[in-house]
């Protein structure tokens, strides 16, 4: 299990790396990223994981839109349900249930800013 995890952990720099991410989703994950780690005051570990979970998920979205053809904003509503629950999921593991809905509460105010 152990060597699964640090497998995973090699794996994942090198996924989030071919898909690389443009200005808009860089600053867009950005922006969010500082909004939630000054609001939830989280450490510095616990900054890193999110702010490359939100830029990995940022960028999987625009993927997976840009993969599927998704023009309607249903067919991309259903691409970032799925999304969230990957994020959703993600934080879970790391944070919790309780401090992960937090953080996507915070995600989100900070998208409407």
């Amino acid at each position: 299990m152990r060597n699964l995890l640090i497998i995973l952990i090699l794996i994942f720099p090198s996924l989030i790396l071919s898909q690389s991410a443009t200005k808009w989703q860089q600053k867009n994950a950005d922006k969010i990223s500082s909004y939630v780690i000054e609001k939830m005051d989280l450490n510095t570990k616990d900054a890193a994981f999110f702010s490359k979970a939100q830029l990995a998920q940022i960028v999987e979205n625009a993927n997976n839109i840009k993969e599927s053809g998704a023009s309607t904003d249903e067919e991309k509503k259903a691409v970032y349900r799925i999304g969230y629950t990957n994020i959703k999921a993600k934080l879970e593991k790391r944070f919790g249930k309780k401090l992960a809905a937090d953080l996507l509460k915070a995600a989100n105010e900070a998208r409407r800013q």
